[in-house]
């Protein structure tokens, strides 16, 4: 040991301890090991570390998200809908109860909520085109138009991932599209009955 460490050092690499969960201790590893190669074209190459390593299904993704932090204190309630196609839905309780779906579709996650009923807007072809525009303001996260199983036509906000997205990819889709809804609710004010 003394002697990779003096090799290491002679080297011109540097000790630097960190902490980690015990289930990341092998990611950790990965990535040391990466970090002691030259950085190629001025960038830390990181792609391999998006992914979760095997695809989640509802089910897996349910008991996943069901230990976070944000779901044992209840910011987030959180219920598995089974059906046809079984789904997530998120309760985002610090943002009034706005609601987040998630499925897992083949090899994508869908993160998914209604941003208006096409009624309740006051210029669908003013409202069309200021939507068209606003693919920049809103990253991460789609526009769209659906009709809901009740016939009601609305427009959805939505995410969507590899199904093989990290955890923590997962979550931050999550949380953008809250603050992106949040974003487009101030920015599409003025359309709204």
């Amino acid at each position: 040991m003394k002697q990779m460490r003096a090799g290491l050092a002679a080297a011109g690499y540097v000790k630097h301890e960190t902490w980690v969960l015990p289930e990341n201790r092998s990611l950790l590893k990965q990535m040391e090991k990466q970090l002691r190669q030259p950085i190629l074209a001025g960038s830390f190459l990181s792609e391999t570390y998006m992914s979760a390593g095997t695809n989640w299904n509802i089910d897996r993704l349910f008991s996943a998200l069901q230990a976070l932090d944000e779901v044992v204190n209840k910011d987030i309630t959180l219920s598995l809908l089974q059906g046809s196609e079984s789904s997530i839905k998120l309760e985002m309780n610090d943002f009034g109860g706005l609601p987040i779906y998630i499925a897992v579709v083949g090899e994508q996650i869908i993160v998914d909520t209604v941003l208006v009923d096409v009624e309740s807007i006051n210029d669908v072809p003013r409202f069309n085109d200021a939507v068209l525009r606003s693919r920049e303001m809103f990253p991460l996260s789609s526009i769209g138009i659906e009709s809901m199983p009740n016939g009601q036509v609305v427009y959805n906000m939505f995410g969507a991932l590899s199904s093989d997205s990290s955890l923590t990819n997962i979550v931050t889709e999550v949380k953008t599209l809250v603050d992106n809804v949040q974003r487009a609710s101030e920015a599409f004010e003025r359309f709204f009955n």
